[in-house]
C-alpha cells in the first residue's frame, strides 16, 4: 500500500463540514440541511458517508413549493423523480414537512432552485 487512508464522513467530527451549509446560510426558517440527520427510522444509505445531501423543507407552503419543484405525484411518497432536474429521493415527514435527498455534487445547485422557488411564496 502507498499509505493513503480512508475515513467515513462523520458528521460529529469538527473537521466534517456539510455541501449544503454555504448554500443554505441565509434560508428562511423552515428550509434546513439535513445531510447529517440520519437515524434508526432512515435509510442507512442515506447521508454524508453516501455522498449524499438533504434539504428539509417545513411549514405551510412546503407543499406548494414542492408543486413547483417537481411534477412528482406528491401523495404518493416516497418517490424518486427529478426535483430541479436532479434525481432525487423526496420523502414525506408529515403534512407539512419533506426532505429532499440528492446526490450532494448537486449541494449548491438544488439549494439555489429551492431558495429562488421560495422567493414568490410567503414564508413563515
Amino acid at each position: 500500500m502507498s499509505g493513503l487512508e480512508f475515513i467515513l464522513a462523520d458528521p460529529s467530527s469538527s473537521a466534517w463540514r456539510s455541501p449544503l451549509r454555504r448554500a443554505l446560510e441565509r434560508a428562511p426558517e423552515g428550509i434546513r440541511d439535513v445531510t447529517a440527520l440520519v437515524d434508526a427510522s432512515q435509510v442507512a444509505a442515506l447521508g454524508p458517508a453516501a455522498g449524499v445531501a438533504g434539504i428539509e423543507i417545513e411549514g405551510p407552503e412546503a407543499l406548494r413549493l414542492l408543486r413547483r419543484l417537481t411534477d412528482l405525484d406528491l401523495g404518493a411518497l416516497p418517490a424518486i423523480g427529478a426535483v430541479a432536474q436532479v434525481r432525487t429521493l423526496v420523502v414525506a415527514e408529515g403534512e407539512d414537512r419533506f426532505r429532499l435527498w440528492f446526490p450532494q455534487e448537486y449541494a449548491d445547485y438544488v439549494a439555489g432552485v429551492v431558495l429562488d422557488t421560495c422567493r414568490g411564496l410567503v414564508w413563515a
